[in-house]
C-alpha cells in the first residue's frame, strides 16, 4: 500500500534512518538538503512499507528519487501504477550511474530516456587530501591559508550552536551586499541556508565558523552520511583573504575529529553553471566529478528521439532546432513582453542560473529532448529560414497524454503561422506519438484561444490560472 506524507519535520525524522542507511551517493538525498531546499519543490515522501522515494516539483515537472530501503523494485511498480492512475510521467531525478544501469535493466521501465548537465555533477573529494592540502598540487590553498594567517591571525574553526544565529545572520546580511544581481537560485538558497541553520538538532547537521575580531568572517553547514562529508553550505566574506581555503579545511578536519576517521570522501554538491565556482571546485582537485541524470521513462518521445523529422504545412515548416538557431532562440525566450502571454518570464526561471547567452536556453532545450521531457520544432517559414517561433509537445503523462504548445515572435503575428504550426503540431503528436493532446492559455491571451479552438479543442474548465483544452 503506497502512502503519501507532506513534508514536515516529522515525516522528514521518521524517514531519517532509512536515509542515512542508504548512504546517499548524490547530495539530492540527504537529510540536509531536502530541508534546505523544502520551500518552493513541494517535497513529498511516498512510502510503502519500509521503502520510499522522495517526490518533488519543479515548475510544472514532477519527478521521484529512486526508491531506497528494503523493497525498491516493488516500490517502483507502485509508482508506475500511481503515475499512470494520476495522469503523471514517472521521471527520475538525482539519479547516479549506478542506478541507472538498474533503472535501464528494468524491463518494465523501458524505454528509457536519460540526460545529464554538468552543471548538476557533484564535486566528489578524498578527505586525506582536503584535510591537509599536502603537496605541491595544494601550494596555491595552502598559500592563501598562510595569507589569512598573516591578515587575521591563525584560522581556529569552532562549532556553531544557536547562541550564534544573530552573528550568522549579521554576516549573511553583509554576504547579500557583496553580491547583488543575485539570481532566482542564489536568492532561493540563500532562504535555504538561513533556514538551515535552524534545523533540528536530531537531524545530525552541524556548522562550524572562522571568527576575526569577534565577528563571524566565514562559515559551513554538512552532515556525514556513511563514509562522506556532505557541506552543503559555505559561505565567507570576500573582505577577508584566504577565508574560503581556511574555512573548508577546517571543517573538514573538525568532521574527522567528530567522526573518528569514519570518513573517506568529501562532497561538495554542484556548481550551478557558475564558471567562477566551477574553476574553484576543480582547483581543490576531485577524485571524482559525479555526475547526475534525470530519468524520464515510457516517455513518447523515444519514437523520434534523434530523428525527428521536417515537418511542412501551408507556409510553415517545422524543423529541428539546431545550433545555428541559438542566437534566434535565446530572442524568443528573452522577450519577456511576448512571453508574458505564454505564462513564461526567463527571470523567474530557476534553471537560469547565470545571465542567458546563446547557449543557455539551446542547451537547455537539448537537454530537455535527451531526457524525453518535450519534443522541440522550429518554426520556419522555408527550410533554410530564419527561426521564427518554437513549437513544443511536452508534459507527457502517464496516461497517454500531451501538451501542445506554440509561439511566434511578434514581427509574424497575425499571419495564421501560429494557428498552421499548432494544426501541425497536433497532428503529429496524434500520429506519431501516439498521444492526446491537450493545451492551455491564459484568459487574457484571446489569439492563442482563437488558435486552439481553431484545431479542434474544446475548452474544459480553467486552473492555475489557465483555460484547459482538449482536443475534441
Amino acid at each position: 500500500m503506497l502512502t503519501v506524507e507532506p513534508f514536515s519535520d516529522v515525516s522528514l525524522h521518521r524517514m531519517l534512518p532509512c536515509l542515512r542507511a542508504a548512504a546517499p551517493r548524490v547530495s539530492d538525498l540527504t537529510p540536509g538538503l531536502l530541508y534546505m531546499w523544502q520551500e518552493g519543490a513541494d517535497i513529498r515522501f511516498f512510502v510503502r512499507e519500509d521503502t520510499f522515494s522522495v517526490c518533488q516539483t519543479a515548475g510544472d515537472q514532477i519527478s521521484f528519487s529512486y526508491p531506497v530501503g528494503a523493497d525498491p523494485y516493488g516500490m517502483v511498480g507502485e509508482l508506475l501504477e500511481y503515475t499512470r492512475e494520476n495522469s503523471l510521467p514517472l521521471r527520475f531525478f538525482a539519479v547516479d550511474r549506478d542506478t541507472l544501469r538498474v533503472i535501464g535493466a528494468d524491463e518494465r521501465l523501458r524505454p528509457v530516456m536519460s540526460a545529464f548537465r554538468r552543471r548538476w555533477s557533484d564535486y566528489i573529494y578524498a578527505f586525506s587530501d582536503v584535510s591537509t592540502f599536502a603537496g605541491r598540487r595544494y601550494s596555491g590553498q595552502r598559500n592563501h591559508i598562510n595569507r589569512f594567517t598573516k591578515l587575521y591571525g591563525e584560522p581556529r574553526v569552532r562549532l556553531l550552536s544557536c547562541a550564534d544565529r544573530p552573528a550568522v545572520m549579521a554576516m549573511l546580511d553583509e554576504y547579500e551586499k557583496e553580491h547583488p544581481g543575485r539570481t532566482l537560485l542564489e536568492e532561493m538558497e540563500l532562504a535555504g541556508t538561513r533556514r538551515l541553520f535552524d534545523a533540528p538538532e536530531s537531524f545530525g547537521l552541524f556548522g562550524a565558523c572562522i571568527e576575526v575580531e569577534g565577528l563571524t568572517a566565514a562559515f559551513s553547514i554538512g552532515e556525514v552520511c556513511g563514509d562522506t562529508l556532505f557541506i552543503h553550505v559555505e559561505k565567507a566574506l570576500r573582505r577577508y583573504e584566504g577565508a574560503y581555503p581556511a574555512m573548508f579545511r577546517g571543517f573538514v578536519r573538525l568532521a574527522g575529529e567528530m567522526y573518528g576517521g569514519k570518513i573517506a570522501y568529501v562532497d561538495r554538491e554542484d556548481d550551478s553553471g557558475d564558471p567562477g565556482l566551477r574553476t574553484s571546485k576543480l582547483q581543490y582537485l576531485p577524485v571524482e566529478v559525479r555526475d547526475k541524470y534525470l530519468v524520464h521513462v515510457h516517455s513518447p518521445a523515444f519514437a523520434v528521439y534523434g530523428r525527428l523529422p521536417v515537418l511542412r504545412g501551408k507556409g510553415v515548416v517545422l524543423t529541428p532546432i539546431f545550433e545555428r538557431d541559438r542566437e534566434a532562440y535565446l530572442a524568443i525566450n528573452t522577450d519577456t513582453e511576448n512571453n508574458r502571454m505564454w505564462g513564461y518570464d526567463y527571470r523567474e526561471d530557476i534553471n537560469i542560473t547565470q545571465p542567458p547567452d546563446a547557449d543557455t536556453f539551446y542547451e537547455s532545450v537539448m537537454t530537455d529532448q535527451a531526457a524525453g521531457d518535450s519534443v522541440n520544432f522550429a518554426i520556419r517559414t522555408d527550410e533554410d529560414g530564419p527561426m521564427i517561433g518554437e513549437g513544443i509537445i511536452w508534459q507527457f503523462t502517464g496516461d497517454g497524454g500531451a501538451e501542445i504548445g506554440c509561439r511566434v515572435v511578434p514581427d509574424y503575428h497575425g499571419r495564421g503561422i501560429g494557428k498552421e504550426a499548432f494544426g501541425m503540431l497536433t497532428g503529429f503528436a496524434e500520429k506519431t506519438l501516439g498521444v492526446r493532446c491537450r493545451a492551455r492559455c491564459l484568459p487574457e491571451n484571446t489569439a492563442s484561444k482563437r488558435m486552439i479552438e481553431g484545431n479542434g479543442f474544446a475548452a474544459t474548465g480553467e486552473s492555475d490560472g489557465y483555460i484547459r483544452f482538449e482536443k475534441r
